[in-house]
């Protein structure tokens, strides 16, 4: 009995590893690609898997499509979580923390951001709606107002579609008196906030 168990969780570990790899390839032909670069074959190249597990995890491209933004959506929401708790860990106020995340964003991270953006702009074609509750939640975790958390994660969503397609490097200053002027003169409030046990 134990033997059929250890072939079973084997067949499960191996399948959740070659999902991983085909999510993983996935991401990066849409990064290097786009969308429409996006195909069963284009993912088994990259993830070197044979073309009928790409379609055996996800039967059609919008399957591949949509379990790759969710788990580009997971990362994300993770390393901001991450960022945000570093940030009132080390004390550093949440407009120095939002600071830091898009200047990441439409630095280094412009590339995945922008494919990102791409997808959630096709899926919405497809009638598909990406939720924001996890980027809702670590902003209201610096104590930002139920009804102010969505304006905030969409004046900053846009901005860093703005920064991260304009043809030169945006510098921090920038980035740090827009997201100063999103929270709209909520800088102590939010400090007062963060100070509470």
């Amino acid at each position: 009995m134990s033997n059929v168990i250890t072939v079973v969780d084997g067949r499960r570990e191996r399948g959740a590893a070659s999902r991983h790899r085909i999510l993983a390839a996935a991401s990066v032909v849409i990064v290097e690609s786009g969308v429409g670069g996006l195909t069963h074959r284009a993912v088994a190249e990259r993830a070197d898997v044979p073309l009928a597990r790409v379609s055996y995890h996800f039967p059609t491209v919008e399957d591949l499509m949509v379990a790759a933004t969710s788990r580009y959506l997971d990362d994300f929401d993770a390393r901001l979580a991450r960022m945000a708790s570093a940030a009132v860990a080390d004390g550093r106020p949440f407009v120095e923390a939002c600071t830091d995340f898009i200047e990441e964003l439409v630095g280094v991270g412009a590339p995945e951001f922008l494919a990102m953006v791409e997808i959630r702009l096709a899926l919405h074609r497809r009638g598909r709606v990406v939720d924001e509750k996890h980027v809702l939640g670590v902003v209201q975790s610096f104590g930002v107002a139920d009804e102010v958390a969505g304006s905030v994660v969409a004046s900053l969503f846009g901005f860093a579609v703005l920064a991260a397609t304009a043809d030169a490097e945006v510098p921090r200053a920038l980035i740090r008196s827009h997201v100063g002027a999103v929270l709209g003169g909520r800088e102590s409030e939010l400090a007062n906030a963060e100070e509470k046990p």
